[in-house]
């Protein structure tokens, strides 16, 4: 990673601000300040997803890296990175193209790096859902691809659910994976639904304080209208869309993609 040019003034403030305390706060001084820029990057990060904006994603992933110069081994910093990094390469991917599928492909081996970095220090079940996540991705590229990486995505997201059973954003990343994996493989429509209705009664329930990882609610009901719609029913996959603009009016995804995909002729 290159450093900054501004590297070194934040460096000097950080050593200036710790200077001027006593030593038994010093320990205090660091985590709350490495705290403080992992919040900064999660609000960052969360916007820019709901807004659908990679240049955003890459700018809230630049908090984190430029604090990680300071805090180099912090587990938060280290996991917004990392998941800024996945959500980059999911857009990427979304692209379509050969060149765009081996970008996405090298971001999200890069993400996984850094995510068990993050898990090693601090082991989160949104971290390692992520990776499972990620590994899953990568599982697509093709047999020896799915060989490799979908065992290692089974187990990471198998640790993410029995670390936190009930947590939201590991029922949705697990109802997505299952979205998209075939049935013969542990996948299925039917799995999906069961996950994502799950994490969207437990986001009802959840209350995580900054600068821990909050995201998902409108992204759950962005992902139940989507299996509304597979359905056919139509007037239940608007209304989940509508629920998620209700959380999230911002969402460009659902207003933008989903919602006008159902006025479209099958």
């Amino acid at each position: 990673m290159s450093v900054r040019p501004y590297s070194s003034k934040l460096r000097f403030f950080l050593a200036a601000t710790v200077l001027a305390v006593t030593p038994f706060t010093l320990a205090a001084q660091a985590a709350s300040g490495a705290a403080r820029w992992a919040d900064s990057a999660r609000v960052a990060l969360d916007r820019a997803v709901i807004r659908g904006s990679a240049p955003q994603i890459a700018a809230a992933r630049g908090i984190a890296e430029r604090a990680l110069l300071a805090f180099p081994d912090d587990a938060l910093l280290l996991h917004y990175q990392g998941v800024a990094l996945w959500r980059e390469a999911q857009l990427v991917r979304a692209r379509g193209t050969r060149e765009s599928a081996t970008n996405s492909q090298a971001m999200m081996e890069r993400a996984i790096g850094i995510l068990q970095r993050s898990d090693a220090a601090i082991p989160m079940p949104e971290t390692k859902v992520v990776i499972a996540s990620a590994y899953g991705t990568l599982a697509g590229g093709g047999m020896r691809a799915a060989m490799r990486n979908g065992p290692r995505a089974n187990a990471a997201e198998d640790e993410a659910k029995t670390m936190a059973p009930n947590n939201p954003r590991v029922l949705l990343v697990s109802g997505i994976s299952a979205f998209f994996k075939p049935a013969a493989f542990g996948g299925g429509k039917d799995k999906a639904r069961a996950a994502i209705t799950r994490a969207i009664a437990a986001f009802a329930n959840d209350r995580p304080t900054a600068p821990m990882p909050s995201w998902g609610h409108a992204e759950a009901y962005a992902w139940l209208g989507q299996l509304e719609a597979e359905a056919g029913n139509k007037t239940a996959a608007r209304s989940a869309y509508q629920r998620a603009l209700e959380l999230e009016p911002e969402y460009n995804w659902v207003r933008q993609v989903l919602l006008p995909a159902l006025d479209r002729p099958r």
